[in-house]
């Protein structure tokens, strides 16, 4: 399922989840573009890939196609 959300002005900490810390990851914002490639960069590089990339990459492509 996919959800639309409004943001506010103020956002607060961040609140990672376990695998999250493990692998290094934190938000960063970036052109979708650019979010995009690196997304597709890893997909064909990395053994070590999850689902998550894969439909983060599909829903990325949505949104530079339909809202920008």
């Amino acid at each position: 399922y996919c959800y639309t959300c409004k943001i506010d002005r103020e956002l607060g900490e961040t609140a990672y989840e376990d695998y999250e810390v493990k692998n290094g990851m934190r938000p960063v914002w970036m052109n979708v573009h650019e979010a995009i490639a690196h997304n597709e960069k890893t997909m064909a590089e990395s053994p070590k890939k999850g689902m998550s990339i894969e439909r983060e990459t599909f829903l990325l492509h949505l949104i530079a196609k339909e809202l920008l």
